[in-house]
């Protein structure tokens, strides 16, 4: 017994080696493309209020996202006489006023680490024959505990200001569907990050000359860098080796103990 004890002891620095772990980021995607039938406001309603958890980040839209909480001018359910994929009866909805061009939007870190904000992406849906919008704009609200970081890490980057800006299209936009894809460290020259359990608000805003003018959203998407826990290459195979030796060392343990 006290053999045993002395092998499992003397292996234990081996075998706690060969767990050391690094850690790698992977890149995940949220996104939200059911925003009338997660309206908890109504999937007809003007307003809005909804939210989609994917990946341990959470997305938020309109009441309660910022101090404000612009919620655009809520969800519609049309298909607009069209069909297609697109055309699934779920959408955001700009128009009718000028604050109902306005929405803004909540991205919670609930991952338990430190996450680097990629990519916001999504589609705008213009009327043909329409002139408005021509394009948007993303700011970030730095407003309560909202964080949005800039700098190598949280720890010793800074945090934005006030209505900085995310991304932009300036007369970009045409009829139909319009896809849209914002780069944020290109966009802010670094890397964004929002810390473990912190959030970050931001406010997209349609430009248009005609305050009046209908557009619909869909299709919207956070991209995100979070860390993931992976075995060090030469573990496996460490692993083995020690479990080959002590397998050996019990064996011919076992024949001097019984030719004795």
């Amino acid at each position: 017994m006290k053999f045993y004890a002395q092998l499992i002891f003397l292996s234990l620095p081996l075998v706690m080696g060969s767990t050391l772990k690094a850690q790698e980021y992977v890149n995940y995607v949220a996104t939200m493309d059911d925003f009338a039938g997660l309206n908890t406001q109504g999937a007809t309603s003007n307003n809005l209020a909804a939210s989609i958890t994917e990946h341990n980040v959470t997305i938020s839209f309109g009441i309660g996202t910022s101090n404000l909480g612009y919620d655009a001018f809520g969800t519609g359910t049309s298909t607009f006489g069209q069909s297609g994929a697109w055309f699934d009866g779920s959408y955001l909805k700009f128009g009718n006023s000028g604050n109902q061009q306005k929405l803004d939007f909540r991205i919670t870190n609930n991952t338990g680490a430190d996450v680097k904000l990629k990519n916001i992406s999504f589609d705008v849906r213009r009327a043909p024959g329409n002139a408005n919008p021509t394009g948007y704009t993303i700011s970030y609200l730095a407003t309560g505990d909202s964080a949005l970081i800039k700098g190598a890490s949280v720890e010793t980057g800074s945090e934005m200001v006030n209505l900085a800006g995310i991304g932009s299209e300036v007369g970009t936009m045409q009829d139909g569907i319009n896809n849209f894809s914002e780069v944020i460290g290109t966009n802010i020259s670094g890397t964004a990050w929002i810390a473990s359990g912190g959030y970050a608000n931001l406010r997209l805003i349609m430009t248009t000359s005609n305050t009046a003018a209908g557009s619909q959203l869909d299709n919207f998407a956070v991209s995100f860098d979070s860390t993931q826990v992976i075995p060090e290459p030469g573990t496996y195979g460490l692993i083995l080796g020690v479990a080959t030796i002590l397998i050996g060392s019990l064996r011919r343990y076992t024949v001097r103990r019984s030719t004795t």
